[in-house]
């Protein structure tokens, strides 16, 4: 029996180009991982990449129903309000359905029930932690031929009961390798799963249902590795563990460990991990390993705001794990909410100076992503729910799993969307460029917007961003409306003037 493997249309538009990824990292091995599944059971695997897609819906399911599939399966990601485009290829799909249709991932997970109402043509969702469900899931299916009830699977109707986490991730399959990552020289690989903090941003803890880190052993690793490197060409590696250092790293020594193999084989690596795991020397031997990049999720320069998000770590904390990875000559990324819902114009100077201080403000394309974000809500998510109790959700029937929110302090809403249009406006002269280069939105991420274009006035690029985010702080508390948008008007202008014509 054949399953497919679909990845759901996606498309990334001007005015996401500012957000937080709308899953975690983790999620690019899902549909490697559901093939490497369907291969242990038994079952022959196709993959289909929609993510990018421009055809048209009866095209999309065309392309699905050529596959000629017994079962399909549904890798469906936030959309940004595209969400109705596959329900509209599902509605195809059921005119000539001859497979079982299911989907996972995140979104699913977290959605569930509202979207077997969405989209009823969905014969089953795997819930969370997939790879267990999936493996029972094909094997009934190969005797039975029918879906049925089994811990993880939601059914429309049914009763669901949570499956158990897999205890030893070693056991799970060498995951294939899919999709636009295999376009990359880099190789996304997971070492362990779950996190020990619980951000109130976050999704990672709900969607395995605790706030723990599994890890794997260091031998299964290297065997994937190794497996893995023979398949294409890779020049370095990225860790997509939600945290790839651990509270217990001096006692381990595992990523030392890892760092050392790596090491071996010439491949420099990136990895994300908690501000609260990084001292200097451990950083330093890092980097001595190869390390190349790391990402601290830092979020926000004020206490209370630290706090209000749940984010377990103190601004000393921050300071100090920056200064480390700085000194080290490891490339460092940053998350950072600047406009956290609760915040005041107080919170955001603290955001401001810290950033300053720890010179995170000094190249553009770092600027404009450090001076907007705001918090993203997703259906699901606890920022939902409390939104929704407290009055303040914004929803538009347009975008049926994602909502905006009202700010606590209106003045801080003023100063948001002042530097979103500025940073859309940016994005949009910024893929107009890459365009002409002929580099594919999906791509420009790759390319590292770091490397100013030429033509483009690099500094008095940054600098405007950020005299603009100062004076939208002065301006915004007098609420004098019509001074507020030519002032919006003004550094528009000034932005624009960096562009080659």
């Amino acid at each position: 029996m054949k399953i497919l493997i679909v990845e759901n249309p996606r498309p990334l538009s001007i005015e996401h180009y500012n957000d937080v990824a709308n899953a975690p990292l983790s999620a690019s091995l899902n549909s490697g991982y559901a093939l490497a599944i369907a291969g242990r059971a038994g079952w022959d695997g196709a993959y289909l990449d929609l993510s990018d897609c421009l055809d048209d819906e009866s095209a999309m399911a065309e392309m699905i129903l050529a596959e000629q599939a017994d079962m399909i399966l549904i890798h469906w990601v936030y959309a940004w309000g595209n969400e109705h485009v596959l329900r509209n290829i599902l509605h195809i799909l059921e005119k000539d359905r001859h497979a079982a249709i299911g989907a996972f991932g995140l979104f699913p997970s977290f959605a569930c029930q509202p979207l077997s109402d969405f989209a009823p043509q969905l014969d089953f969702i795997l819930v969370g932690e997939f790879e267990a469900t999936l493996d029972e899931l094909l094997s009934n299916y190969l005797v039975k031929r029918t879906i049925v009830s089994i811990p993880g699977l939601y059914r429309a109707g049914g009763e669901f009961v949570r499956r158990e986490l897999i205890a030893d991730l070693s056991l799970l399959p060498i995951p294939d390798d899919t999709g636009t990552n295999c376009r990359y020289p880099t190789m996304n690989i997971a070492t362990g799963r779950g996190c020990y903090g619980d951000c109130g941003f976050c999704f990672i803890n709900q969607y395995y249902g605790c706030s723990r880190r599994r890890e794997r052993s260091v031998a299964s690793f290297l065997h994937e590795l190794e497996e893995r490197l023979k398949r294409r060409p890779v020049n370095s590696i990225y860790f997509v563990d939600p945290t790839f250092i651990g509270r217990d790293e001096k006692r381990t020594g595992r990523v030392s460990e890892i760092s050392s193999i790596l090491k071996c084989k010439g491949l420099p690596f990136g990895f994300e991990t908690r501000v609260d795991t990084i001292d200097e020397e451990l950083i330093g031997k890092l980097a001595d390993n190869g390390a190349s990049s790391v990402f601290l999720g830092i979020e926000s320069g004020c206490e209370a705001a630290l706090k209000r998000i749940n984010k377990r770590i103190s601004r000393d904390q921050i300071t100090c794990a920056v200064r480390a990875v700085q000194n080290s000559g490891i490339f460092l990324s940053v998350g950072f909410i600047m406009f956290e819902p609760d915040s005041t114009l107080s919170e955001l100077v603290e955001n401001f100076t810290l950033l300053e201080e720890l010179g995170l403000l000094k190249h553009h394309d770092q600027t404009v992503n450090m001076l907007y974000h705001s918090q993203i809500v997703l259906y699901g998510s606890r920022a939902w729910l409390r939104f929704a109790e407290q009055g303040r959700l914004i929803q538009d029937e347009r975008l049926p799993f994602e909502a905006g929110y009202r700010f606590l302090h209106a003045d801080v809403a003023r100063v948001c969307h002042a530097m979103k249009t500025l940073s859309c406006e940016y994005f949009r002269l910024m893929d107009r460029l890459y365009r002409t280069q002929g580099i594919a939105s999906s791509d420009q991420f790759a390319c590292c917007h770091a490397r100013t274009p030429p033509g483009v006035d690099g500094d008095k690029l940054n600098r405007t961003l950020k005299e603009a985010f100062q004076a939208f702080l002065r301006l915004a508390g007098m609420r004098d409306v019509i001074q507020f948008n030519a002032l919006e008007q003004i550094f528009l202008d000034e932005l624009r003037s960096c562009f080659p014509v």
